[in-house]
């Protein structure tokens, strides 16, 4: 009777630790520097003063506040995910396995995305944002000027800006740059298409495929 009440014990223990394991690594609510999401719903919130970073996975749905910080975002495994970088933009999202990343650097700039695996992307900026978009991803940056994104592989991309802006089409790529105040022009780079407006044709090696590299004979 004795061995068998301390296997209970020990057993309840064990499953004890096991439940309050899985809520740790679920997160929840949570603020810092190195946050993370596991399956839930969470709010993040970035806290530290330095570069912050959120990682969310297995059908998270994630709500980041960058709070005046650079921040960057990995969202992988059918996971959503969200980004508020408003204050002082510098945020960049990394998403992967058919997840949704959205990208608010509403006023600001500096927000790059790497978006694959069948995922859907939209990040909006002021300038200077881009990044690559591969497999069969659907992507959109709207900006004012200074972006572009390049785009291979199965995707749909969509570039829309006032001026000063790009987009690299490669592979079965579909492509669209709606450009409000210059026209589109159309330039060759091998197998490659660049449509920019406001700009002369940027060179190739201007593209960002994300983790995809242009053809041997592209270069």
């Amino acid at each position: 009777m004795t061995k068998t009440r301390s296997f209970r014990h020990v057993l309840a223990l064990g499953l004890v630790f096991v439940a309050t394991s899985l809520g740790f690594a679920g997160c929840g609510d949570s603020t810092g520097d190195e946050l993370a999401c596991v399956g839930e719903r969470c709010q993040l919130a970035c806290e530290g003063g330095g570069t912050c970073n959120a990682q969310c996975t297995q059908g998270a749905d994630c709500d980041l506040d960058c709070n005046g910080e650079e921040c960057n975002l990995d969202c992988a495994s059918k996971s959503e995910c969200t980004s508020d970088c408003t204050e002082a933009g510098g945020c960049n999202a990394d998403c992967q396995g058919q997840s949704t990343c959205d990208v608010d650097c509403t006023g600001t700039g500096d927000c790059d995305l790497d978006c694959a695996g069948g995922s859907n992307c939209n990040i909006e900026c002021q300038e200077n944002c881009g990044g690559g978009c591969s497999g069969n991803s659907d992507c959109n940056l709207t900006c004012d000027s200074d972006c572009g994104i390049g785009c291979t592989g199965n995707t749909t991309c969509s570039v829309t800006c006032k001026t000063g802006c790009f987009i690299c089409c490669q592979g079965s790529a579909d492509c669209a740059l709606n450009c409000e105040d210059s026209e589109v022009t159309e330039c060759d780079a091998g197998n490659t298409t660049i449509f920019v407006c406001g700009l002369e044709c940027p060179t190739l090696d201007k593209c960002d495929f994300g983790d995809s590299e242009p053809a041997e004979n592209d270069l």
